[in-house]
């Protein structure tokens, strides 16, 4: 069967609909019951005290006027409500407005169909009969037609009353959630911009003093702290980079201005194989600086409209001849007209990494890829070669910095290339995907659309 997920909007609208519509359901229904109760026990009480009012007369002056307060009563209001029949104990009417006896028992109250002489339809209505001294007996009781209406009238009115309060619940509670939705768009609106680099955001806030408003004012002073950090590691990986690259660049000099005045062969090479140490450990911090920098969000005030098939034609001419000298054929393919804002070196840097990566470690292929396209809302440049690939259970493994799968450290590289990719990824808000080529490995730096939207 098939699963509907429901948003988390839904659900608190739901949750509202249900908190304002169900108690005022359970309301409208107790105020019908009780309606229809207390009309109940009106009538009750109307019948109980017609019957006194008679029986009180047959008290006080016997069966003659007991006829009399009959034919008073009927003669004031004929058209009433009231039933009134008077008997022999034989069950002769002898006064009353009854065309037939009741089949009541005698002592009790209940409605049964009747018929009066002013009116010849059958209605129902509330009866007692009353079984008096001498044998006669006294019917009395109410129409409880115009009740019925009235109690009809009722449910009508409370079935409309709900049928108004469960759309004025629905909207309630969807007004209520679109307040709510609008506070937190405002807070991803804000958030969102700041991950992508723009420590400027910051969250309004009101005066209200609600929990959005105490809300906002701890996650402005959290960007405060963060925009702190990040500008004090931009200032610490600066001075790295300026401090440490110094000392490395001199002990380059050192090396290739000893290795230039060796004469012993033995002593040369081994100064050349410093020289080459020297040269790595120099690639290797910048490539650690440049992801530290990616990952802080450094950069991003450095991006530029670029051609992604310029791009990647200058790849092809830089490390076209470097892959025919190792047995490859290396294929660029590029949609025109894909121009994206973007920290071009950064990208460029990665993609290199990413080539250098299929030559050095593509053992037996001879083929690799290098394509941008366009997928749905976004866009995907790839790296692919016909290689062994990596595992997939060591995918996470070759992503950490200086992840390296051959544990014996035989083959060259530091294990910062698809680090660096994926942090060049991050950092234009997209991210970075290892998959089986079938065979070989391809890797996808998916990017937003909105990158291209920037371009434009």
């Amino acid at each position: 069967m098939p699963r509907f997920n429901l948003s988390s909007s839904t659900k608190l609208a739901a949750l509202l609909f249900a908190a304002v519509f169900l108690p005022t359901l359970v309301m409208l229904g107790f105020m019908n019951v009780a309606s229809a109760r207390a009309l109940a026990v009106q009538q009750v009480e109307l019948v109980n005290e017609l019957r006194n009012d008679l029986v009180a007369q047959y008290q006080s002056a016997g069966p003659q006027g007991l006829t009399e307060a009959v034919q008073d009563r009927l003669a004031l209001d004929p058209h009433g409500n009231e039933v009134i029949a008077y008997a022999d104990p034989t069950g002769h009417v002898l006064v009353g407005n009854l065309t037939n006896w009741p089949s009541i028992p005698a002592g009790t109250m209940t409605i049964a169909e009747m018929r009066r002489a002013d009116d010849p339809t059958r209605k129902p209505a509330l009866l007692s009969v009353t079984i008096l001294p001498d044998g006669s007996r006294l019917v009395t009781g109410h129409v409880t037609g115009a009740t019925a209406q009235l109690d009809s009238a009722n449910r009508a009115g409370l079935l409309l009353a709900a049928l108004i309060a469960g759309p004025l619940s629905l909207a309630l509670a969807f007004i209520l959630v679109r307040i709510i939705e609008r506070r937190a768009e405002r807070i991803a609106r804000v958030t969102e911009a700041f991950g992508n680099g723009d420590f400027t955001r910051r969250l309004p806030v009101g005066s209200s003093g609600d929990t959005f408003d105490r809300l906002a004012r701890t996650l402005n002073a959290m960007l405060d702290r963060i925009e702190t950090l990040v500008g004090e590691l931009r200032l610490v990986t600066d001075s790295l980079a300026h401090d440490l690259r110094s000392p490395v660049t001199r002990l380059q000099a050192a090396v290739e201005q000893a290795a230039s005045k060796a004469r012993d062969p033995d002593a040369i090479d081994a100064l050349q194989r410093a020289g080459l140490e020297a040269n790595a450990l120099q690639g290797m911090l910048s490539t650690a600086l440049q992801i530290s920098r990616a990952e802080a969000g450094i950069g991003r005030d450095r991006f530029v409209p670029v051609a992604l098939d310029e791009l990647l034609g200058e790849l092809e001419e830089i490390y076209g001849p470097v892959a025919e000298d190792a047995g490859f054929r290396l294929h660029v393919e590029a949609d025109g007209n894909q121009r994206m804002m973007i920290h071009r070196e950064l990208m460029a840097q990665a993609l290199s990494n990413l080539v250098d990566n299929a030559l050095n470690y593509a053992h037996g292929g001879q083929e690799i890829r290098l394509a941008a396209h366009r997928e749905a809302d976004q866009l995907v440049i790839s790296v692919r070669d016909d290689g062994p690939g990596i595992p997939e259970n060591r995918r996470a493994e070759a992503l950490r910095r200086f992840g390296r799968l051959d544990p014996s450290r035989h083959e060259a590289g530091s294990g910062l290339g698809l680090a660096l990719a994926e942090a060049a990824a991050r950092l234009h808000g997209g991210r970075i995907e290892l998959g089986d080529a079938e065979p070989g490995l391809i890797v996808r730096i998916i990017l937003p659309k909105s990158l291209l939207k920037s371009a434009a």
